[in-house]
């Protein structure tokens, strides 16, 4: 065999002892650490759907135009973040994606907290966001590479869980810092800048993915890696399983996104594409303006944020509820069912509009937590479909160009929303938000199948 078919029989080798490890192969701190940044990404996308109204827009003297470009701002960001930093983490490692994140995450979110014009909140919504298209892009694909085939769409479930909770605890820190004062919503910023701070260094302390390093050809790091994995098992159960039959994946040679398009992975980006697009008109058109819907119908603030946190508990409840089934169904039947159980929601906030009432509001916002929570194998889904050297630009791409959908939505609620008439273009506007998400999961059911199999089978 040649010297250069045994190097990469090793490197598939190195890839297959990960595999073979029957339980989850790393500490729950490393979840932590990977986790926080996942709690104030979801945080952070909803404090400006609660800021919106709140004393802020008066005191930047912010336009309704103003409101739809910062809410634009934010998923543009997004969309350069993921591609940027996501392309960085394919040629020098998913660590430094990590910690570039919470960087910029940072940084935004300190702009925001000490804005002083419609400019400087636009300009800082769009450095966050560049933070948070990155974080879920490569925390997705971190998490997929280093964790066995059998178990990978639970522990990126798991790791989800404190996203989960930064959503569910949102509403109430709003509800509890925007009324207590007038500058409450610069509070509500500069708590997520705090954490992301506190996030930098300890993303220091994670391993390099094994997986990324077998694709730069990295066979010493990498060995030091999956040793650190197996040894974590072994202290657990002792003994460990046989290692599978090593599978080839190619090395990365030319800049990652070149190795998206050709006819494999260009349908299953454009697939991927189109179904987080018009998923993310029927989420960014929520989150962004469902409050201020609810207020312009009738419902105070107080009441329309108490309910919405009331049913912002499904976060919690979806997040443990798909974690038991992430790996027993396939994932793109995961997706769609819960795809369909958001587009019920948003079509009981129509009626919770039409009725004024606060009893099917609660119960649309909990589905609708429910539902977002329950989606996160869409997550893993994405970030299976392609290749190891160019996984997060796969992804960042798919998620972050799909992102112009929640970018434009603003815009299309600008021109189907009049708050003159609130109740019948309210209920017009979430019932076009849920055709929006019938389309979406037509779509992902045309993708290929992933559940369990090895990402190396997948992607190639």
């Amino acid at each position: 065999m040649s010297q250069v078919s045994d190097r990469e029989l090793k490197l598939g080798e190195l890839r297959a002892r990960i595999d073979r490890l029957p339980i989850r192969p790393y500490p729950v701190s490393w979840m932590v650490i990977i986790g926080l940044g996942y709690f104030f990404a979801f945080y952070d996308i909803l404090t400006l759907s609660f800021a919106i109204i709140s004393p802020m827009v008066q005191q930047l003297r912010l336009s309704r135009l103003d409101l739809s470009e910062a809410v634009s701002a934010s998923l543009f960001g997004y969309i350069i973040g993921a591609y940027f930093v996501a392309t960085i983490s394919d040629y020098w490692g998913r660590r430094l994606g990590l910690i570039t994140n919470a960087i910029l995450i940072a940084i935004g979110s300190l702009g925001s907290a000490f804005a002083t014009n419609a400019v400087i909140l636009i300009v800082s919504r769009l450095i966050t966001g560049m933070g948070i298209g990155a974080e879920i892009a490569i925390i997705n694909t971190y998490i997929s590479e280093i964790t066995p085939a059998h178990i990978r769409g639970k522990m990126v479930q798991l790791t989800y869980l404190a996203g989960a909770i930064g959503f569910a605890v949102t509403p109430f820190i709003a509800f509890a810092l925007i009324p207590m004062s007038p500058i409450g919503w610069r509070w509500l910023f500069g708590l997520g800048a705090l954490v992301a701070i506190a996030i930098v260094p300890l993303r220091f302390l994670m391993p390099e993915s094994p997986r990324w390093l077998t694709i730069k050809g990295k066979i010493d790091e990498a060995e030091s890696v999956v040793k650190r994995l197996e040894d974590f098992v072994a202290r657990r159960i002792g003994s460990l399983p046989q290692v599978p039959v090593p599978l080839p994946e190619k090395i990365l040679t030319k800049f990652p996104t070149a190795e998206l398009f050709n006819r494999k992975y260009g349908l299953r980006l454009l697939m991927a594409v189109l179904f987080w697009f018009f998923d993310y008109m029927l989420a960014y058109g929520v989150i962004g303006f469902a409050p201020y819907i609810f207020v312009a119908a009738g419902f105070t603030f107080t009441t329309a944020t108490w309910y919405i946190a009331l049913g912002s508990v499904g976060y919690i409840v979806g997040a443990l509820s798909m974690a038991p089934i992430a790996d027993r169904w396939e994932r793109k039947y995961l997706v769609a069912s819960a795809f369909s159980i958001a587009t019920l929601a948003v079509f009981l906030y129509a009626v919770a509009v039409a009725l004024r009432s606060p009893i099917v509001l609660t119960i649309g916002a909990f589905l609708g937590a429910f539902a977002t929570a329950f989606a996160v194998p869409a997550y893993t889904y994405t970030a299976e479909l392609f290749p190891t050297r160019a996984r997060a630009t796969g992804f960042a791409i798919a998620d972050g160009v799909g992102h112009l959908g929640g970018a434009i939505v603003p815009f299309v609620i600008y021109l189907v929303f009049n708050p003159l008439k609130p109740i019948s273009t309210g209920v017009w506007t979430f019932i076009l938000l849920g055709i929006f998400e019938i389309i979406a999961t037509s779509i992902v059911l045309t993708g290929p199948r992933t559940t369990k199999l090895r990402l190396e089978q997948v992607s190639d």
